[in-house]
């Protein structure tokens, strides 16, 4: 994809702008800001003719697709709250397309992961066509097959909602690792120490954060080391797991948490 001019690939800012007051809030043109030596700096503007017999969508339209979208509402409510990163518009063969990235919301300092990539049609038919997935690829294949009107194959559901887990599904993958190293996890009825101490955290919402999670498990029992009972407790929308360490005569309690969701 690239903007009419532009031959060979280069790094460009774009901003997709609408009317202001406009009560279509159609997408009224784009400014495209050269970021490459010797055209550092240069503004082009691409205007979309008012008479144009094709609409496309603004970015506050886009947004509003994207929320109007039944899967997209359900993957709000998996990933509590997530955080919308900017629309970017390209046009991919005949299609006009909006790709968003969708963030998890960051859990007591985590850094936000990609959680999806949502596909929005910017061609407004009456109708609003959105795909999600993992890549822009998957994610353009769904928005292809909703336009179409066929189910999603298991490419692009392996990409779009398949890749966002339920609480149970979370925390049997969790286990799972532990169960990979022959692990048993003994969950108390309550916990108190005296001293206890974080060593680290993650969110755990979809497969996109599978791979951080193991790597923050696969420390923790690389820390706890052979032979150590594993506790496991939740805790709100967090499950912790734990090893006791005695230092000094007293015992300290070492500990991962990983939100999961209510």
């Amino acid at each position: 994809a690239k903007p009419p001019g532009f031959e060979e690939p280069e790094f460009v800012g774009l901003l997709s702008l609408e009317l202001r007051g406009s009560q279509g809030r159609n997408l009224a043109g784009y400014m495209v800001v050269q970021n490459d030596t010797p055209n550092l700096g240069h503004m082009q503007f691409y205007e979309v003719p008012i008479e144009s017999a094709t609409k496309l969508l603004g970015p506050t339209s886009v947004r509003e697709a994207l929320d109007r979208d039944p899967d997209f509402a359900q993957l709000k409510t998996l990933l509590r709250n997530p955080r919308i990163g900017d629309n970017i518009l390209y046009q991919v063969g005949e299609h006009d397309t909006y790709f968003i990235p969708v963030y998890t919301a960051g859990a007591g300092g985590v850094v936000a992961q990609l959680g999806t990539i949502a596909a929005v049609g910017a061609a407004f038919t009456g109708e609003y066509y959105v795909g999600l997935g993992d890549t822009q690829e998957s994610a353009f294949e769904a928005y292809l097959q909703k336009v179409a009107g066929i189910a999603p194959t298991a490419s692009a559901a392996s990409g779009g909602m398949g890749i966002v887990l339920d609480k149970d599904a979370r925390l049997d993958a969790v286990l799972a690792i532990f169960e990979g190293k022959g692990i048993i996890i003994s969950t108390p009825t309550t916990i108190q120490f005296p001293l206890s101490f974080s060593i680290g955290d993650t969110a755990f919402y979809s497969k996109a954060d599978l791979e951080s999670t193991t790597e923050l498990v696969s420390e923790f029992i690389s820390k706890a080391g052979v032979g150590k009972r594993i506790l496991m407790w939740e805790e709100e929308n967090r499950i912790n797991f734990g090893f006791i360490k005695v230092v000094d005569n007293t015992s300290e309690l070492h500990y991962i948490a990983i939100e999961v969701g209510s």
